[in-house]
């Protein structure tokens, strides 16, 4: 019988292996798939006879560890929904989404224990996973208490409840991306949009129980859902590779060879810094049967040389915003003509989506004509939580007349003659740096939340190994007091370190068009030609 959700997709492939296999493993931890699936019971065990259950949304806020994936598996098999808040990010932030997505519960690991009387004011989970040796103070002002791992334990010892689990449209989890009003915003997947994604990935890249897949990516980014379930429902083993090693390429090639990695799943900035090692140790990629991508453009220099590095490995450009999970696919060729400088094309549509082009005046653009990528079919989330303004303004009825709803990404593209499409650049203020997803306005309305800032405009120039860097340009109200050394601070306490921007300028105005708007691209320009001197 197929898997109706996310955490059946895993216990099936549990059940495909000996118990002992390891399933998830790090440095210096490993977690058989008997551990694992015993685990994620107790946790369910335990959520359900606190009260809860499906419907709920259960915040992760945990670094990456073998009990964290436990607890995100506990959640699913519970009926409940994950919401893994970034461990990096400002608790300002991580408490943001917390009150808009109505925790239910919380799991949180030891060093967030010294944020909990702060991000628990206001609104609060009736209810906290404690992974940690003490008991925070601040436990005690959750309505339900807080359960510790040893009660789990516990829980897992008995014989499992009767739980219901999810359904196929219930939500299996809700990743929160840069907003352009402001604040995060909160995209819902069901086990239906997550199952059809994984599946895919598994038939596409012929996932076997023998492959060892990394784990990248942060919890709370989308490339972590084919990392996780993709490889945990085949049977195969995950390696958790922390933030800190995460961004060490001779580590990470380390990694790859003394585990024996065959999958491997990460933005291109990150594979280009492994592939530009000075080290003959470079070699040992070649363990890699499968090198996945996303996030952002790939230099094609860069991509050239590890081409060259990995000559028998299959590489593949997966496009796609976390709306869809992953809509289109490029297979790099066997071999790059040196002279190639244009980037990669970002392919077509994968096998179970149907991918089309719209033109600015409503058509379906044929080939060679720019216009606006749609998608429609099983990947497509469910939309924005508490937020149906925001979802049905880009989830519509197909505008070409058929029946049925589809995305619009938001991404400029072009048709060429064999099929694959051409990625132009976004019709919005969207931009990607290290792979996530970055609304610009978003970074201007938390400067322009400070009391001295009159208005701020960010900008984002191309970087080779970032995607692109921000710059802000500020005008300040009265004060001359306030620095751009205080507006980086301040912008820290509220944003994720890939979001703050990298110079902020103190501006006496922001140069403006015949209607009065900012001008970003005259601001561009000015902030460039600083910079070149």
């Amino acid at each position: 019988m197929k898997p109706r959700s996310l955490v059946e997709l895993v216990i099936h492939g549990a059940a495909r292996v000996d118990p002992s296999k390891p399933a998830v493993l790090t440095g210096d931890a490993s977690l058989g798939y008997r551990d694992l699936v015993a685990g994620a019971g107790g946790i369910a065990a335990a959520l359900a006879e606190s009260g809860v259950g499906r419907g709920d949304r259960v915040g992760i806020w945990m670094d990456k560890t073998p009990r964290c994936v436990q607890t995100i598996l506990g959640v699913m098999a519970a009926g409940a929904a994950y919401v893994p808040l970034d461990p990096r990010a400002p608790w300002r932030r991580c408490r943001a989404i917390a009150i808009d997505s109505d925790l239910a519960a919380i799991a949180v690991d030891a060093p967030r224990l010294k944020f909990l009387s702060s991000f628990l004011e206001g609104p609060s989970p009736r209810l906290m996973l404690i992974d940690a040796d003490d008991e925070p103070p601040a436990a005690a002002s959750i309505r339900g208490g807080a359960l510790r791992w040893e009660m789990i334990r516990r829980a897992a010892s008995r014989p499992a409840p009767d739980l219901p689990g999810p359904g196929p449209d219930d939500i299996a989890y809700i990743l929160y991306t840069s907003g352009s009003t402001g604040t995060p915003k909160g995209v819902v997947h069901t086990h239906r949009s997550g199952l059809a994604f994984t599946t895919w990935v598994q038939e596409a890249f012929g996932v076997v129980a023998e492959d060892v897949f990394s784990s990248h990516a942060p919890f709370h980014f989308d490339l972590s859902i084919s990392d996780l379930y993709a490889s945990l429902g085949a049977g195969a083993s995950i390696r958790l590779i922390s933030s800190g090693e995460g961004m060490l390429a001779p580590y990470l090639i380390r990694v790859i060879d003394e585990w024996g990695i065959t999958v491997w799943y990460s933005v291109p900035s990150i594979l280009a810094a492994m592939v530009n090692v000075e080290d003959p140790e470079v070699r040992n990629l070649r363990g890699l049967r499968t090198v996945l991508f996303a996030g952002e453009v790939f230099p094609t220099p860069q991509l050239r040389r590890l081409r060259r590095a990995l000559p028998r490995a299959r590489l593949v450009n997966l496009f796609g915003p976390t709306e869809t999970n992953v809509c289109t696919y490029y297979e790099v060729p066997a071999d790059i003509p040196d002279d190639r400088t244009a980037p990669i094309p970002i392919g077509k549509a994968c096998e179970h989506l149907e991918t089309f082009v719209i033109d600015e005046e409503g058509h379906e653009a044929g080939v060679g004509m720019e216009g606006t990528l749609w998608v429609r079919g099983a990947n497509l989330m469910q939309g924005y939580w508490n937020d149906p303004v925001r979802t049905a303004a880009t989830l519509r009825p197909d505008p070409r007349r058929h029946e049925g709803i589809a995305y619009c990404t938001g991404d400029r593209v072009r048709l060429q003659p064999d099929g694959d499409y051409e990625f132009l650049g976004r019709s919005d203020e969207m931009v990607k740096v290290r792979g996530y997803r970055v609304e610009l306005g978003e970074i201007e309305s938390v400067l322009t939340a400070h009391p001295e800032v009159l208005e701020a405009v960010a900008v984002a120039f191309p970087d080779p190994a970032a995607g692109n860097r921000i710059v802000a340009a500020v005008v300040r109200r009265d004060s001359r007091s306030l620095d751009s050394v205080a507006l980086h601070q301040f912008s820290m306490q509220y944003l994720p370190t890939y979001m703050v921007p990298e110079r902020i300028e103190i501006r006496s105005a922001i140069p403006r068009t015949s209607t009065g708007k900012a001008d970003r691209s005259a601001l561009r320009a000015e902030l460039e030609r600083k910079e070149t001197g």
